[in-house]
């Protein structure tokens, strides 16, 4: 099982939300107005001095969902050129109480 967690520019909700909706994700969290700075981008904190914010997502995946989440959020990169979003893939055992 892996734990796709993708923060990105809001500007990109829509199309990153489509884009899990249409492929196989069958559930997933997602955060707004998510404040934070990128190694290779200006801080975004929703203020006048740092204007913006991300938005987060994280998927929970396993068999051919999982192949199909990864492919899914690729394609939003791709078509980003890489800009304004950053996928990380994670392990991930579920706990059972």
């Amino acid at each position: 099982m892996k734990l796709f967690f993708a923060v990105y520019d809001v500007t990109y909700d829509e199309d990153v939300m489509e884009t899990l909706n249409s492929c196989c994700a069958t559930g997933f969290t997602k955060w707004d107005r998510v404040h934070g700075k990128g190694p290779n981008s200006d801080p975004k904190m929703d203020t006048s001095v740092w204007p913006g914010y991300n938005s987060a997502v994280v998927v929970a995946a396993d068999g051919d969902t999982e192949t199909a989440v990864r492919e899914a959020l690729r394609s939003v990169s791709r078509r980003l050129h890489g800009a304004g979003i950053k996928i990380y893939e994670l392990p991930v055992a579920e706990v059972e109480v």
